[in-house]
């Protein structure tokens, strides 16, 4: 049964933090120059590997955060995905429009002067 296990823990990815640990440490090694020209080949074709996934893990973690596009009359927030078109400068224009005609009560109409 043991042997069962060590499969499937072997095929689980690792997580972003330690895939991040292990490319800081292959950095490391290739930057000390300790290593063999095979062994720094291969320290480097995995480096990029897991590069590559970092950036992957990146990329799905960006399309899963929302933006705040603004609070609606009862005070709860409004998300949009962050995937839509440049969100962010679209909602600070609005959210000051909506400030000046005062439709969010009990907000402060000053945060464009600081």
């Amino acid at each position: 049964m043991p042997s069962d296990a060590e499969p499937a823990n072997s095929n689980q990815t690792p997580s972003f933090e330690a895939s991040l640990a292990d490319l800081g440490d292959i950095v490391t090694k290739l930057e000390s120059g300790g290593l063999g020209l095979s062994d720094s080949i291969a320290a480097y074709e995995r480096g990029v590997a897991l590069l590559r996934r970092l950036h992957d893990e990146l990329a799905v973690a960006e399309k899963k955060v929302s933006t705040l596009v603004r609070i609606d009359e009862e005070g709860r927030p409004i998300l949009a995905p962050a995937d839509a078109a440049d969100p962010a400068p679209a909602a600070t224009r609005g959210a000051g429009r909506r400030q000046r005609s005062r439709t969010l009560p009990g907000m402060d109409d000053t945060p464009d002067a600081v």
